[in-house]
């Protein structure tokens, strides 16, 4: 099949394609720059934050009907034209710097199998390379080439948006099937096992780019959050058992056993509403807190004779684990709601996870 060499201003029919790739290449491959698409509406603006996705720092990012993504280390659209609604219709792709483009070489973008175009580098902070358009009842890609001094913040705010690199960093992609957590050890371990990867999925460049920017994002002031979050519900839930008048009469085994249990909803509980609450992805930060909670406990055991609260490394290892796991859980429970409430930030943390 020959494809098609656009100049500016030309376009082509999408033959009522149901499904599109964008792809984009350029040289050299480690430029750093912000590739984007804009979701437009007939007034050329963008519906809501949700319909403005981008690619920064190699965070995959996703929306309701277009996917980008790294392809051998270039960025790809993939663009489900039979979903979109009526009130999309044009999709806009650019490409910015916070400098200028004026070191990136080679720029070319390919439409599918059906055509090539390109972009004359201006070296502008930011270029229009092209965009999808619905007229006729069907599809069309027109090529653009627009170059602009301002970058892509500029553009944003064009198309009824803020660029905002902090937010989309945080925002990582595609719903996932969340699991939860009883008081059964099996459960427990599946959880950690389902959480902490295996050797060989570690040692991957983008794992290790996210794990970079996992530690980068990661907030000591949620942790002490959750950790006060922590200590309130756990006053509130032994009130609920410790209260009661039969308690005095309750054998010494049975009131540890509702002493862990009481910890154990404590931890889901807590992790669930700093999940909730936190603007962005928080699910290590309570999970830590949940750890530390359990090491100052048992650090109690210095200072009382009852043997069952004496600290030890096993202790703490087992118990921090377990805390750590029901806390993550609740974490993760906390963001699969609030992505339920359509928060896009956590709709792309599961969304990155499934595609995971």
């Amino acid at each position: 099949m020959m494809i098609n060499t656009l100049q500016s201003g030309a376009n082509i029919s999408l033959n009522h394609l149901e499904n599109i790739e964008i792809e984009l290449l350029y040289s050299p491959n480690h430029f750093v720059m912000n590739i984007a698409a804009f979701l437009l509406n007939n007034s050329d603006k963008v519906r809501s934050d949700n319909d403005f996705i981008y690619l920064h720092d190699n965070v995959e990012i996703q929306s309701e009907y277009v996917t980008l993504s790294l392809r051998s280390g270039h960025p790809i659209f993939r663009i489900n034209l039979a979903k979109i609604t009526p009130d999309i219709q044009k999709i806009v792709f650019v490409i910015a710097s916070k400098d200028s483009l004026n070191h990136l070489q080679n720029i070319q973008i390919k439409i599918g199998d059906l055509a090539i175009f390109n972009p004359e580098n201006t070296g502008l902070c930011s270029l229009l390379l092209g965009e999808l358009y619905f007229k006729n009842q069907q599809w069309k890609f027109r090529a653009l080439g627009q170059g602009y001094q301002q970058d892509l913040s500029f553009l944003a705010n064009r198309f009824g948006t803020q660029f905002n690199p902090q937010t989309q960093t945080d925002s990582v992609s595609n719903q996932t099937n969340h699991r939860f957590i009883s008081s059964n050890t099996d459960q427990v371990m599946a959880t950690l096992r389902q959480e902490i990867p295996s050797v060989q999925t570690i040692i991957n460049p983008d794992n290790v780019k996210e794990g970079i920017l996992a530690i980068k994002s990661f907030s000591w002031q949620w942790m002490l959050t959750s950790l006060v979050i922590f200590i309130i519900l756990e006053i509130v839930i032994s009130s609920l058992f410790f209260v009661n008048s039969f308690w005095s009469f309750a054998p010494q085994s049975f009131r540890y056993l509702v002493e862990i249990v009481s910890f154990l909803i404590t931890f889901l509980l807590g992790g669930t509403i700093v999940g909730l609450i936190s603007p962005s992805i928080r699910v290590i930060e309570p999970a830590l807190a949940a750890f530390f909670s359990v090491f100052i406990m048992l650090s109690n055991g210095f200072f009382t004779p009852y043997g069952f609260s004496n600290f030890s490394l096993v202790k703490t290892v087992i118990g921090g684990g377990i805390a750590f796991a029901f806390a993550m859980s609740g974490a993760r429970l906390g963001e699969k709601i609030a992505a339920k409430f359509g928060n896009k930030t956590s709709q792309n943390y599961f969304n990155r996870r499934n595609r995971n």
